[in-house]
């Protein structure tokens, strides 16, 4: 952990060149402990109570709305999601919901198989049907939009080589460009669908619908415009964002050619 919460304070240092060191340092150690949070939550997740879950992560009547309605998009819809406290409670919302409609996720399998079962079944408690990104997993994604279900996916995450490079935060880093090429197949409803953490596990699930791209502009990239503005813009978000992962990796991903590489 020592090593992550020095790479907390190196991202988040570059990040906000304008900080003073005190601020820094205080940021890295909440962030930190709110990837503690996280971590324990999904342990915990397949041994808490419905019942009190759902007063612990909770969506308003307007958004619960707004996902009904992008639920009835014949063209699917796409959630994507950030990297903020407590985003595993997310998979609450087919409960929340409490209808049929289909939600699928992507996730990045864990290089572990006992724990990686064990955060899936967690993911799935409440019907979420996930997706690994091996054996075919990018294919099945096509599958649901094309069903005109909904797809969510974690969207600020290092790519790696396959990523193209654009910038977040003042820096290029590998970006994913599947959100894109899912829009240019299907155009499917753009929602970011995030949790803005209340206290300790308890925060309130947030949606809000992706803006009109302009002219030449990629999904990937407002989305990272989006996040940029809520990290600089809200306290909260910004102590609670994953600035311990290696977002920024050197050399990562491969330079953009054109609408899409």
């Amino acid at each position: 952990m020592g090593e992550r919460r020095r790479l907390a304070m190196k991202n988040i240092s570059e990040a906000f060149t304008g900080l003073g060191w005190i601020e820094i340092t205080q940021t890295t150690i909440k962030s930190t402990c709110r990837t503690i949070e996280q971590g324990l939550l999904v342990l915990a997740w397949p041994q808490l109570k419905t019942k009190k879950l759902l007063k612990s992560f909770f969506l308003s009547d307007s958004d619960m709305h707004l996902l009904a309605q992008s639920a009835a998009f014949n063209n699917g819809s796409l959630w994507l999601i950030p990297h903020f406290c407590h985003a595993d409670a997310l998979s609450i919302i087919p409960r929340i919901l409490d209808d049929e409609e289909k939600i699928y996720t992507l996730y990045r399998p864990l290089k572990n198989k006992i724990i990686d079962n064990f955060v899936r079944e967690a993911r799935e408690r409440y019907g979420i049907e996930t997706i690994g990104r091996k054996k075919g997993g990018m294919l099945k994604t096509l599958k649901v939009l094309r069903r005109g279900d909904t797809l969510a996916m974690l969207f600020d995450q290092n790519a790696g080589a396959a990523g193209t490079r654009l910038s977040f935060m003042g820096r290029e880093c590998s970006c994913t460009t599947l959100p894109d090429i899912l829009y240019k197949k299907y155009k499917p409803r753009v929602l970011f669908v995030y949790t803005k953490r209340v206290s300790f596990w308890k925060s309130k699930i947030i949606v809000e619908e992706m803006d009109a791209l302009r002219d030449g502009e990629l999904i990937i990239e407002k989305a990272n415009n989006w996040l940029e503005i809520k990290l600089k813009s809200d306290k909260t978000l910004f102590q609670s964002w994953l600035w311990t992962h290696r977002r920024w990796k050197t050399d990562a991903g491969q330079p953009r050619k054109g609408l899409l590489r």
